[in-house]
């Protein structure tokens, strides 16, 4: 049985970890690139991110990939 005070733990350690990820539509915003071209930046690993189910979690505070830096 899961308490209330681990469920809640969980709950917010998940919810802070979330805050730092976004999906390829809001990458798309954020870089003004196509959610199809974010994809393949995130397949080919020139974006940190991770692949869950169909969905790509990329790590928000990473600067726009196609900008050299």
């Amino acid at each position: 049985m899961i308490t209330t005070n681990y469920s809640d733990d969980l709950n917010k350690a998940i919810d802070s970890i979330m805050t730092q990820l976004i999906t390829t539509e809001e990458a798309s915003l954020l870089w003004d690139l196509s959610q199809d071209h974010i994809k393949r930046l995130c397949s080919s690993g020139k974006v940190v991110a991770r692949k869950k189910g169909k969905t790509w979690l990329i790590l928000k505070e990473q600067p726009n990939p196609t900008h050299k830096g």
